[in-house]
């Protein structure tokens, strides 16, 4: 029976790269993105390539709860369990910008949109256990202004500010729900895929985004590790782990481990996704 797989950006580079591979080993792919122009165009491409026919697609704003509740709404209607939830969607903005809640745009899509989505759908992916999620982020060092979680009194975003904070954010979020999972079926995992080619850093300084793009690497070594880590059996027993696209265990920031600090980040993200 295939695996039945929801992947967010895929209309990126490395979220694209990850359904391909997916859909190349067999699985049901679910490609959830907000660009509706574009989605249709991702997954003939994918299903030309793979011959996989398998594909569907839901729109979502990652960046607004009422969007990621109707997509999930959506999937509920044609689903009973999830194998698999994969968030790659993440972005990048060098100065300020809003969602409709007037929430700071890289932490409600990089942050409080998959903390979201991945709530919302932990009864398929319990219903369809063994079931895996994953999350990608970076070893990031920033920490976490919770006096100002949503970004309402000032805003940085460098790596050090907004967009780093997001990051450090994903890492708490994946540790704290491993915790929540143990013994459920269902395992959560963070995984690091390295500099890649793609249009996320676009809004950083032009010398900077040149740089990254002469030095990053295409998609397709960490799409596949991505795929490993969410088909093969050799990871059943893998939470709460960071994971690195060569396949390597590595360790993130000592800040980041700390138990009180995640709960503190999930209470006050619950209490931010049911405003």
């Amino acid at each position: 029976m295939k695996k039945i797989i929801l992947i967010t950006g895929v209309t990126g580079s490395l979220g694209k790269a990850t359904a391909t591979e997916l859909a190349k080993n067999g699985c049901h792919v679910i490609l959830l993105s907000r660009n509706s122009d574009k989605l249709p165009k991702v997954k003939t491409e994918i299903a030309g390539e793979t011959g996989n026919s398998d594909i569907e697609t839901v729109v979502a704003d990652l960046s607004e709860p009422g969007s990621i509740r109707n997509a999930v709404t959506e999937i509920k209607s044609r689903h009973t369990s999830l194998n698999g939830l994969i968030n790659v969607a993440a972005i990048f903005k060098s100065q300020r910008v809003e969602n409709s809640e007037g929430y700071e745009y890289m932490f409600a899509t990089n942050h409080l949109g998959p903390y979201i989505l991945t709530n919302e759908l932990l009864d398929l992916l319990k219903a369809g256990k063994p079931s895996r999620i994953l999350t990608v982020s970076a070893p990031s060092t920033t920490k976490i202004q919770f006096d100002d979680l949503p970004g309402l009194k000032k805003f940085s975003g460098g790596f050090l500010g907004a967009f780093g904070s997001s990051k450090m954010m994903n890492l708490m979020f994946t540790y704290a729900l491993a915790r929540r999972l143990k013994d459920t079926g269902v395992t959560s995992n963070v995984f690091h895929p390295g500099l890649v080619k793609s249009d996320l850093l676009k809004e950083s300084p032009k010398l900077m985004y040149g740089f990254f793009q002469i030095v990053s690497a295409k998609p397709d070594r960490a799409a596949k590790m991505l795929c490993s880590l969410a088909t093969n059996d050799k990871y059943d027993n893998l939470n709460g782990t960071f994971m690195k696209y060569n396949g390597k265990k590595i360790k993130s920031s000592d800040y980041s481990y700390d138990e009180v600090l995640q709960e503190k980040l999930w209470l006050l993200s619950e209490q931010l996704a049911l405003a």
